[in-house]
């Protein structure tokens, strides 16, 4: 109820009930009055309340410290900060971050109620990537102000001065979503709402090269008073997402080569896959079609497990030269993810076509024919795919502006029991046995998800 008294020593004069009592404190001696470093303790069991975690006191000046408790569902985390900034050429602040990622990655969490005794406008909360625990290292943060502005700082490399990326966003809520996705060298930062339903709604703040944070770096959460008082935030849902990104500098073990692994289901040896150490991937296959109880295409195939996002830009979709670059209506290219690797296996993908628009296809069991909702009418291209998976429910999405509007989800939801381990990734058939089709794209990634599922939206 907001009624805890940071003037008080320790106990904040609250009580069970959320009254404020006073006169708690243990008393050795009057003099010099009520002692510090005592202990209150509450007979609860740790799996009912919350569980001291260890975080980081950067200490670039002379003020931080702080501690963070975790909830036991490790969904929440209440953390205090107490430091000068997190700015100039050292910072002074507390900072969790449990280990050092390796490879690309997307962080999120939800900020929330900010508390102190003393309110400084400067002072921050949010999500931060840092190459060391070194007071001067080269990082890249969102933070949530005190004056509730959203402002993405950092520092390019180690010893510079510190700086802000853009401009800060003023007015916010008094919550807010940030999140920071490393891919290569670039970081970009966003912010997002909730809505009614749950579901969040990201706006892109900023997007900066820096090659001074390095491949592997802390990722966690950041709290600075900026005054001698504590500042207390409460983060919900943190959360640290592998993304697996071929090129040249992968998060999986993919080689930074002109020629990336596929598997030809049911299919002719024709073409080839090339991928390009900028990302670009040009697919190129025989096949006679996805669909009826059966299946023969080309598959540049990943495998994961649990809840996974995959995604691509769809720049072309052409028939073959050889013959003066026929492309069947139904030609089909685009995302799928697959049960196993038998050409009657159970899927669930988004295509783009010869002529007929986008198409969502899926076979709901081994053998069984296929399905199909609908098609839309449009063709243009670039297009955005994206399929996801959320425990067994598979849904798919598509985009034509990188910078606009959301997603919008197309065709049908499926719910469908694949095994543990899934093969996810491009598929493409030329419905035309003998004959090629080549599809050109880029930003290709899939993204796993190890803990439990929300609903989040790019």
């Amino acid at each position: 109820n907001n009624s805890f008294n940071y003037g008080a020593p320790f106990y904040g004069e609250c009580s069970p009930d959320g009254q404020r009592v006073r006169d708690q404190y243990s008393i050795f001696t009057w003099s010099p009055g009520p002692r510090a470093h005592v202990g209150y303790y509450i007979a609860k069991g740790e799996e009912e309340g919350l569980v001291k975690v260890d975080t980081h006191n950067i200490r670039g000046r002379d003020r931080a410290h702080g501690m963070a408790l975790e909830s036991a569902d490790g969904k929440t985390i209440y953390m205090t900060g107490h430091g000068r900034d997190i700015w100039s050429y050292d910072d002074d602040f507390n900072f969790k971050a449990d280990d050092i990622v390796e490879a690309d990655f997307t962080a999120v969490v939800k900020v929330g109620a900010q508390s102190t005794a003393s309110p400084q406008s400067w002072s921050k909360s949010g999500l931060m990537v840092r190459t060391d625990l070194d007071t001067n290292s080269a990082h890249l943060s969102i933070f949530r102000t005190g004056l509730k502005w959203i402002c993405t700082q950092g520092r390019r490399n180690k010893g510079e001065y510190s700086r802000t990326f853009g401009n800060c966003v003023e007015n916010q809520p008094d919550a807010n979503w940030l999140k920071i996705e490393k891919r290569l060298d670039e970081y970009t930062t966003f912010y997002g709402m909730e809505g009614a339903d749950g579901e969040i709604t990201w706006t892109k703040h900023t997007s900066e090269e820096l090659v001074g944070i390095g491949d592997s770096s802390y990722v966690g959460l950041a709290v600075s008073s900026a005054s001698y008082w504590q500042l207390e935030t409460v983060f919900e849902d943190f959360e640290i997402s592998q993304y697996y990104f071929p090129s040249a500098a992968p998060s999986i073990s993919l080689a930074p080569t002109m020629l990336a692994p596929f598997t030809d289901i049911n299919n002719l040896d024709l073409g080839r896959v090339a991928q390009s150490s900028a990302g670009s991937w040009d697919v190129t296959s025989s096949g006679s079609d996805i669909w009826g109880s059966s299946d023969s295409f080309r598959f540049v195939n990943y495998t994961v497990s649990g809840d996974v996002t995959i995604e691509m830009k769809v720049n072309a979709f052409e028939g073959d030269p050889a013959h003066n670059g026929y492309l069947y209506s139904w030609a089909k290219a685009g995302l799928m993810m697959r049960d196993t690797m038998g050409n009657n296996a159970m899927h669930y993908s988004l295509f783009v076509t010869g002529t007929q628009g986008l198409a969502n296809q899926w076979r709901e069991c081994t053998g069984c024919n296929s399905g199909h909702s609908r098609t839309h009418p449009d063709n243009p291209r670039p297009v955005w795919l994206q399929v996801k998976k959320v425990g067994n429910v598979f849904t798919s999405y598509f985009k034509y502006d990188e910078e606009g509007a959301g997603w919008t989800q197309f065709g049908a939801t499926k719910t469908m029991d694949f095994g543990s381990e899934i093969s996810v990734g491009i598929a493409v058939t030329s419905n035309s046995w003998g004959k090629v089709v080549t599809l050109s794209g880029t930003d290709f990634s899939v993204e796993e998800n190890d803990v439990p599922a929300r609903k989040l939206r790019a």
